[in-house]
């Protein structure tokens, strides 16, 4: 059933109708597939060039709201023109009949960092593998800060992880576009630039409400789990690079732990986010049987104060980037170390067959030549035994013999 059909379009799921995106051009609408704050999303169907697509639809809470229009045109924006594998490409941008906008996205398959991180034994499984993700996402910030651009919530349910190993972050809608004296770089992004036609379906309004989700609107933004103190507190004059260099540590943290830095129920761990309370997130970090490097790293991330922080994920990219080649190196000459052993080993054996076989054949050769001496020695004194006997025999004979004559001389003279 295509959308430019339809005066409004119910989707069977089993959330408020009101969330239900109604019509627009080319696109085929199909099944609800994810959810946040601000906006649904939505799987569909581009009828012009035949292929599906992600479809992000304003949700209707938020339709009188200017700032949720602003921040989901944003959203697109930003994303739209981040041009990089690790960021979802954005196709176009426009409204709905009833004046909501959307934005048609790449359709991405794979499977959140929350859902794999939940499937190990143990955190220390796959440790590498996973360390292999965080660097995709370290190097997509990098590109994302090279352009001026935060993305102030950063967590493993925003990264998504496809079947081939490809790593995308997601969910651009509380990204920044930081602006500095200097920064006039027709490469960065320009916050004041003009995003499109789209306006607030209700007029100007008041956008007061909080989102259904863990990310927070207002002038507290992010997850507070993974959220860095001067977010937590609301000093949004603060937040920089170095606050997104948190939210990269937060990752770090629960791909070695298990856990965010900041556990606990939303609004405990908002409060534990404000105080920087550390303490908890160290301890299993030191017990997490990780490299030093590595332990090293996450809690320079997490450091309460930005100053004390990689100044961006460019930094923080590079530090990872040098472990796993140290380990990569570390592996390689483990490998060189033991192919060198067995080939030792075998040179061992070798000798030790030869000595043994030299041994033997000398123990042979003695044998035989001991055991020929020995025969020649005992064939020899058989034979002078034989020789002695028959000449005792050959004497006792004699001597009979001439008894014999003695005796028969004397009767003949009788």
């Amino acid at each position: 059933m295509k959308l430019r059909d339809m005066i409004s379009l119910t989707v069977q799921r089993h959330r408020a109708p009101d969330h239900n995106p109604t019509n627009t051009a080319h696109l085929e609408l199909l099944e609800e597939i994810a959810r946040g704050g601000m906006g649904a999303i939505f799987r569909a169907r581009d009828a012009d060039i035949g292929r599906d697509v992600a479809v992000k639809v304003l949700l209707e809470d938020h339709r009188c709201r200017p700032e949720s229009t602003r921040r989901f045109l944003e959203e697109a924006r930003i994303a739209g023109r981040l041009q990089h594998p690790g960021v979802v490409p954005v196709y176009s941008l426009g409204r709905m009949p009833d004046g909501r906008p959307y934005f048609a996205m790449k359709l991405i398959k794979g499977r959140t960092l929350t859902a794999l991180l939940a499937e190990r034994a143990d955190p220390a499984a796959d440790r590498m593998r996973f360390l292999a993700v965080f660097e995709q996402v370290c190097q997509t910030l990098a590109y994302a800060h090279s352009k001026d651009v935060i993305h102030r919530d950063l967590k493993p349910a925003n990264i998504m992880v496809g079947a081939f190993g490809e790593v995308q972050v997601m969910d651009w809608g509380l990204a920044k576009v930081l602006t500095r004296d200097g920064a006039a770089d027709g490469e960065r992004l320009d916050p004041s630039a003009e995003v499109s036609g789209i306006q607030t379906p209700c007029g100007e309004g008041s956008d007061t409400g909080q989102g259904g989700s863990d990310t927070r609107a207002g002038t507290v933004l992010g997850t507070p789990a993974y959220m860095a103190p001067e977010q937590a507190r609301g000093e949004t004059d603060k937040v920089d690079e170095r606050s997104d260099v948190f939210g990269l540590g937060a990752i770090l943290c629960a791909v070695l732990t298990g856990r965010p830095p900041f556990a606990g129920p939303g609004a405990a761990a908002q409060q534990r986010a404000s105080r920087a309370d550390l303490a908890d997130a160290f301890t299993r970090l030191d017990g997490s049987g990780a490299d030093a490097e590595l332990i090293a790293l996450a809690k320079r991330c997490l450091a309460p104060a930005p100053a004390e922080r990689p100044c961006d994920a460019r930094e923080v990219a590079a530090a990872v980037t040098g472990y796993r080649e140290s380990v990569e190196r570390r592996l390689r000459q483990a490998e060189v170390a033991n192919g060198e052993a067995r080939v030792k080993a075998i040179e061992e054996r070798k000798r030790r067959r030869v000595a043994l076989a030299l041994a033997a054949s000398v123990l042979l050769t003695a044998l035989v030549v001991g055991g020929g001496w020995g025969w020649w020695t005992w064939e020899r004194a058989t034979r002078r035994a034989t020789a002695e006997r028959a000449a005792d025999v050959a004497l006792g004979q004699a001597d009979q013999a001439g008894e014999q004559a003695k005796g028969g001389g004397s009767g003949g003279g009788r």
